[in-house]
């Protein structure tokens, strides 16, 4: 685990752009969105509300002014526009990505929420497309989750497999749309499911520092972030804790002539950590050199892990659905993702991937995602017994991996701000 300052100005400064996308929920989705198709603010609104238009121009405007989005044409006037120029944007890159060092730079309960979290998100889509019957809708496709035993040759092949398959499935959504503008088709909304990550072998294992139980917050979980991102203060005391539990005047002593800081401003930081639920107080020590005082020790916080009730990705769901073999294959997937976040094996390796897209796509495209999920799902059940024959060869201890695979229907989106 790296020291936060260890890492040059253009990561403090790439943080420092993820606060803006994350400091208001809507431009997180903004930024998703755009990064799949080319939107103008008054679409954007059309399908996802905001406010009004205004508004969610403005923010538009502001992802533009950090790079986040770029203009690539504006039409009008004429037509609905009724007079007026309608500009057309698209995102630069995902809002989620940050190059490897920057990313293992984060402490360790950082990395843990924002995975988790961005599961959290997976399994409301997941949900959604089985309430509505979107998912099971056409017999062609895909959803499983698998557990397998490789040694670490046959993680780097599945795991480079999965990856490859997220950079592919944009592809087709391309070529996808380039066939929709010469025949007319219209394109339908598909969700895409890809993960990878350890779980761990067995039971009471734990990877990296040991970590607060989190408490569940009202603050949504992008502005969260976006308090972390924006301050590289708040870094540095967060990866100090994840090392251990730590106190102001202990931070003040390592860090205050670093940063330029007196102790009553680095209080300030750590009340605003405990605030948006990165810092817990985990106990007290007075005497010795504290002259009769008492200093107050904080620990790192990790993710709030959902349980079985009315927070969980599967609370009060029609006992009709919980039969079914998708509803099933979900649940199983939520369940090997809390037990990896509580072990830490769930950001324990650079090609661990989590990730979920939302294609627009023609039928063709339709059936080349379905059929390249075939093939990688056959392709990791090939590699297991690769693996298995390895590992009988070398004596060697397996690891415990998770695979899953989906790409199904979506319904048609609801206005959510």
């Amino acid at each position: 685990m790296g020291r936060v300052w260890i890492g040059g100005g253009e990561r403090v400064e790439h943080l420092r752009r993820l606060a803006v996308v994350f400091a208001v929920p809507i431009r997180l989705k903004i930024v998703i969105e755009l990064y799949q198709r080319e939107m103008s603010p008054t679409q954007f609104f059309k399908e996802f509300g905001g406010g009004s238009v205004p508004r969610v121009a403005r923010h538009f405007e502001r992802l533009s002014e950090t790079g986040w989005l770029r203009q690539m044409w504006t039409e009008g006037p004429g037509g609905k526009r009724r007079g007026g120029i309608e500009t057309i944007y698209r995102a630069t890159e995902l809002a989620f990505w940050a190059d490897w060092p920057t990313w293992k730079a984060l402490p360790h309960s950082l990395r843990i929420t924002l995975s988790c979290n961005g599961f959290r998100e997976i399994a409301d889509q997941l949900r959604g497309a089985l309430e509505a019957a979107t998912l099971q809708a056409s017999p062609d496709r895909h959803l499983t989750g698998t557990r397998l035993l490789l040694d670490e040759e046959g993680w780097m092949r599945v795991a480079g497999a999965v990856g490859q398959g997220f950079a592919e499935q944009y592809e087709e959504q391309e070529d996808a749309r380039r066939r929709a503008d010469r025949t007319g088709e219209k394109l339908f909304r598909v969700g895409s499911l890809l993960l990878a990550f350890e779980l761990p072998i067995r039971d009471g294992f734990r990877f990296g520092p040991a970590l607060v139980a989190g408490e569940q917050l009202m603050i949504p979980f992008p502005v969260r972030v976006s308090k972390v991102f924006e301050d590289e203060v708040c870094l540095q005391i967060m990866d100090e804790a994840n090392r251990g539990d730590i106190s102001v005047p202990t931070f003040y002593g390592k860090y205050g002539k670093r940063f330029g800081l007196s102790k009553s401003v680095i209080r300030l930081r750590f009340g605003k950590l405990v605030r948006y639920g990165w810092l817990k107080v985990v106990g007290y020590k007075s005497g010795g050199t504290r002259r009769g005082g008492t200093e107050k020790f904080y620990g790192a916080t990790g993710p709030a892990v959902y349980d079985e009730d009315e927070r969980g990705p599967w609370a009060k769901v029609l006992d009709v659905l919980t039969e079914t073999d998708d509803w099933k294959t979900f649940a199983q997937l939520s369940d090997w993702v809390k037990a990896a976040t509580l072990a830490g094996t769930l950001t324990r390796h650079d090609e661990t991937c989590l990730a979920w897209s939302i294609l627009h796509l023609d039928q063709k495209g339709w059936e080349r995602v379905v059929a390249s999920l075939e093939k990688l799902y056959a392709f990791v059940v090939r590699e297991q017994e690769l693996a298995e024959a390895r590992l009988r060869e070398s004596g060697g201890e397996p690891m415990a991996l998770v695979v899953g695979l989906g790409a199904f229907e979506m319904p048609e989106p609801v206005k959510e701000f």
